[in-house]
């Protein structure tokens, strides 16, 4: 994420309400919407959780300080704000919960407001219909309603109407958008030249019988310039908007930094971003010379993220490819760098299991479930989405193996191994540990490090003061 991808990254589901695209929605698409708003609300109520507890903090400590029921302090971090006030209170209580965590700062007060607004339903009243469209059906234009003033407003709503759908024609532009665009464009220019609406000048001048052709000069014009200035328009991506699996919300920049350098990334490395937003995990990998690839679902993405690369010097390193993150080819990598949810994360379990034994994969703020991550780091000087975590991809050891006579019995998950190894009559219980194809174990007085190589490890048996070579085949 960058997602949190498209991709990050993400918030209420009710404020795509203020992107007129959105309006027009089908019912599938608002359900995958909410559902991924919804999870993003949950991950950031837990990463307050997380937060509280790494520090040692009671809830009960935060309320006798504050004054402020332990129970609404319970609510946050389950997401249930039914019984939090509104207004100057809410934000007051989120700021003192804040402050005791460590994780104060108006970023993250605009975080949970966007999260959790406050009257969803004035909202969306108010912002169903987008400003620059009301101008057209605004009541300067409707409180006379003679003929005269209704020919007019219908000259007006007319051209917008069709100069939007030419628009949306010739660009990837919304209806919405595009309604939006020209309707601003149409009365900036009519107010501009003739103190009115083109339609009410021009009745005007037909009613005077002064039949002039400028207004229409000026609407010909209209139509001729939108659609180009449509398609030069630069597409910029909001926090929070919606995406195919997740929504958008950027890693910070001195995360993205600190996140390359945890993995080690060289001009050796080729890495991999799944839903990679804006590009910034890619571009960032490009500049230190790796060879980097994003894969993003919406398109606009993947045409901005070509545009920065190009801007910074190495569109010949940072590659993006429009597509479905569940279905990408990730095999060449040898280096993910991610930002996603904690279900995303799920579903490409396995296949970040399947890569090369020693690929690293860096996580922002959220975990692969069940898998231990092998080094976790929160930096300073960041106020949100500033913890990473770092996963060797370790070599698949589990299964029987002979040392000489002996047999080694190793059960596997993840990087973590245990087992027996059987000497005759004595069995010895085995414990170690994987980083990528590198194998430490531990068997009674004995310790062995090695390195596998697919159906042999070669290392050396240290007991006491004692040292040998020690080899396992299987």
């Amino acid at each position: 994420m960058t997602a949190v991808s498209e991709t990050a990254l993400v918030h209420h589901p009710d404020e795509t309400l203020t992107s007129p695209a959105l309006a027009l929605s089908t019912d599938s698409d608002t359900a995958a919407r909410e559902a991924a708003a919804f999870e993003l609300r949950h991950a950031f109520c837990a990463h307050l959780k997380a937060s509280r507890q790494h520090r040692g903090i009671s809830l009960q400590r935060i309320s006798e300080s504050t004054k402020v029921s332990e129970s609404l302090f319970a609510d946050l971090e389950r997401c249930d704000l039914s019984r939090w006030p509104t207004g100057i209170y809410r934000r007051a209580f989120f700021r003192e919960y804040t402050a005791f965590v460590g994780l104060h700062g108006e970023s993250m007060l605009g975080e949970f407001i966007r999260l959790f607004p406050e009257d969803l339903e004035q909202v969306s009243s108010e912002l169903r219909v987008p400003g620059p469209l009301r101008l057209t059906l605004a009541r300067p234009f409707w409180h006379h309603l003679s003929p005269t003033n209704a020919a007019a407003a219908g000259i007006d709503i007319l051209v917008v109407l069709l100069g939007a759908i030419a628009i949306t024609g010739l660009a990837s532009v919304s209806l919405w958008g595009a309604l939006g665009l020209v309707a601003v464009a149409y009365h900036a220019i009519g107010t501009a030249i003739c103190g009115c609406s083109l339609g009410t000048y021009g009745i005007r001048m037909r009613k005077r019988r002064l039949h002039s052709k400028a207004p229409w000069v000026l609407l010909l014009a209209l139509a001729i310039a939108a659609p180009a200035n449509a398609q030069q328009s630069t597409f910029k991506p909001e926090v929070g908007q919606a995406g195919k699996d997740v929504v958008w919300v950027p890693t910070p920049e001195v995360m993205v930094e600190r996140m390359l350098d945890l993995v080690k990334v060289t001009p050796a490395d080729y890495v991999i971003d799944l839903g990679s937003g804006d590009g910034r995990n890619v571009i960032g990998a490009a500049k230190r010379g790796a060879n980097a690839l994003g894969v993003e679902y919406n398109p606009e993405m993947v045409a901005l993220s070509k545009r920065l690369a190009m801007e910074a010097g190495v569109a010949d390193k940072a590659q993006f490819v429009q597509g479905d993150m569940f279905l990408a080819d990730i095999s060449k990598a040898n280096v993910m760098a991610l930002f996603l949810l904690p279900s995303n994360l799920l579903r490409l379990r396995e296949k970040f299991l399947e890569l090369r034994p020693g690929s690293r994969i860096v996580s922002n703020t959220f975990s692969i479930q069940d898998w231990e991550a092998d080094e976790t780091v929160t930096i300073d000087q960041c106020e949100q989405w500033c913890t990473a975590m770092v996963y060797i991809v370790p070599a698949k050891i589990g299964g029987t193996w002979k040392v000489g006579s002996d047999v080694l019995e190793l059960k596997q998950e993840y990087q973590k191994l245990s087992g027996t190894w059987t000497s005759g009559s004595q069995a010895t219980q085995v414990s170690g540990f994987l980083k990528g194809s590198e194998l430490t174990l531990k068997a009674g007085t004995k310790a062995i490090s090695g390195r596998v190589q697919e159906n042999m490890i070669d290392g050396t048996l240290t007991d006491g003061s004692a040292k040998s070579s020690w080899r396992a085949t299987r």
